[in-house]
């Protein structure tokens, strides 16, 4: 059980996991531009991909912000800390806050379209223009993540 935590809290672990999300967000992005000329016919579809993805987005994002505390949690710290680690630690805390703030604002434009009594109809594309851009701007982060993580000369000088 112990290896099992230890691969799957790995650095690597953490950027087959990002390219997931990134994959996920870029081909939700290719959809929504694909069906934005038609968006009175897609605009319940767009919404739900972007509320969909934002919610990985803070999902994941908390569980990078939390890494330390769940190496801790898992018992592989303090036995398994070193440099290498407190570097991996640092940059999940970072990227998972700024994953998880996207993410969260990308649902409140969703949720500004869809929140009764509040007309945004003539806002509803720029607020879907912004929830796409955020979460473009999520999977830069991810991407970034995954290029610090496996870059093991940087990590172990670290």
């Amino acid at each position: 059980m112990r290896k099992l935590l230890i691969v799957l809290t790995h650095r690597w672990a953490i950027t087959a996991a990002n390219v997931v999300i990134v994959l996920m967000a870029l081909q939700g992005t290719w959809d929504i531009i694909g069906h934005f000329k038609f968006l009175e016919t897609h605009q319940e579809a767009i919404e739900l991909g972007l509320d969909g993805l934002g919610t990985i987005f803070v999902a994941f994002g908390v569980a990078l912000e939390e890494r330390e505390g769940l190496m801790r949690f898992l018992g592989l710290y303090p036995a398994r800390f070193t440099p290498q680690e407190h570097f991996v630690d640092e940059q999940c805390h970072y990227h998972g806050l700024s994953i998880l703030l996207v993410g969260l604002f990308m649902e409140v434009l969703v949720f500004l379209i869809r929140m009764p009594d509040l007309n945004t109809v003539d806002f509803d594309p720029a607020l879907l223009i912004g929830a796409t851009v955020l979460n473009v701007g999520g999977a830069v982060l991810l991407a970034r993540l995954s290029w610090l993580l496996a870059r093991p000369k940087d990590v172990e000088a670290a």
